[in-house]
Formats: C-alpha cells, sequence, structure tokens
C-alpha cells in the first residue's frame, strides 16, 4: 500500500538545494516531489515500491532531521566561508609559486 505525507517548508528558513539534498538521501525509501508557492516549499512524500508503513515514517522522520542538519551545514559554510578563504589566500601566498 502506497503511503504519503505532505511537508511545507519555509522559503525564508531553508534553501531548496536543502531539500533537494535531503530528498536524494532518503531516495531508497521514499520519492519527494518539491512544489513551490506562496513563499513555501511543499514537499510530497511517497513511499517506494515494498516499502512498510513502519518504515515509511521512519524515513519521513529521517527526511526531517535531514532537512534541519543541510539547512544547518549550509548556513554554517555560508557564514563561515570568508574566514575559509582568507586562510587559504594566507596559505598559499607564501608558496612562492608567483614570481612578485
Amino acid at each position: 500500500m502506497r503511503q504519503e505525507a505532505t511537508l511545507v517548508f519555509d522559503q525564508q528558513l531553508y534553501e531548496a538545494q536543502v531539500l533537494q539534498k535531503a530528498a536524494y538521501r532518503a531516495m531508497n525509501s521514499l520519492t519527494v516531489d518539491i512544489a513551490c508557492a506562496d513563499g513555501k516549499f511543499s514537499c510530497v512524500l511517497s513511499s517506494n515500491i515494498g516499502v512498510e508503513e513502519h518504515s515509511f515514517l521512519l524515513a519521513v522522520q529521517e527526511f526531517k532531521k535531514d532537512v534541519i542538519d543541510y539547512q544547518l551545514r549550509h548556513q554554517l559554510n555560508t557564514e563561515t566561508l570568508p574566514i575559509k578563504n582568507l586562510i587559504l589566500g594566507l596559505a598559499f601566498s607564501k608558496t612562492g609559486l608567483i614570481s612578485e
């Protein structure tokens, strides 16, 4: 029996690529259709063939956790990118690869 669940995420809080990454990770258990309207992402999660109800509910729960995890990783990457670039710039500035 096919199960479905619909999750809604605010576009101001979540990025589309975050939802796509979570959907990709969950593809063994469920299929995710993502739509955008009125400042919200709507994710319709459908169980794959042969996935039982209990496994589907666990996959939905994992999807929610993954969305939060990937969003926080994305946010952290965005916030620390200038510092990473500065560190890399300093590290490679003293290599002598470019003559002054």
